[in-house]
């Protein structure tokens, strides 16, 4: 069975930044789903195409990275990594990203090493909320049933090997591929 790999959205108005992005990590593993040149096509790239994680820089034009993580986050939550050559005397740039929902914050002039750790330190983030949540929604019910509640991590954990999660719906609980 092939494991598909995560999917990233990059976001930078620099072509070259975009590329030197596209080859760091298509050479660690992930697949650049799209490349952004500013917030507002973000926003939709976004909504489109469903990045598994986004690396966004925050000195965008049209919509800065800051505003653009909001919208993101409004409409789907997915790990956002900012990107910024801001120093800690512009204004608490990176603070704001933070405050808006990225997860990391990667300074420019970046390593490799950074940006493909930031990345996989999103994507790990996600996916332990995600089993998080699974197995919170999965003890409710078995509560709910007179089950005991441990028995949730072993029901997880087998939901999770056969790439399903668990998530509360307004209507009861419902089993969706991860």
């Amino acid at each position: 069975m092939a494991v598909a790999a995560a999917t990233v959205l990059t976001v930078d108005d620099d072509p070259v930044v975009r590329a030197d992005l596209r080859l760091v990590l298509e050479d660690a593993g992930f697949e650049v789903c799209a490349d952004a040149r500013d917030g507002i096509e973000a926003v939709e790239l976004a909504r489109t195409e469903k990045p598994d994680v986004i690396l966004l820089d925050l000195a965008l034009p049209r919509l800065d990275g800051v505003q653009a993580t909001r919208r993101i986050l409004d409409e789907r939550q997915v790990p956002i990594v900012a990107l910024t050559g801001y120093g800690s005397e512009c204004g608490g740039m990176a603070d704001r990203a933070v405050a808006a929902g990225a997860v990391a914050v990667v300074r420019k002039p970046f390593s490799e090493g950074a940006v493909v750790d930031a990345v996989a330190g999103a994507l790990t983030g996600a996916v332990d909320a995600a089993r998080d949540r699974s197995r919170a929604a999965i003890a409710e019910v078995l509560v709910m049933l007179g089950y005991p509640e441990d028995w949730a991590s072993t029901l997880e954990g087998e939901a999770f090997r056969a790439g399903k999660v668990w998530r509360r719906v307004d209507d009861g609980l419902s089993a969706v591929d991860d």
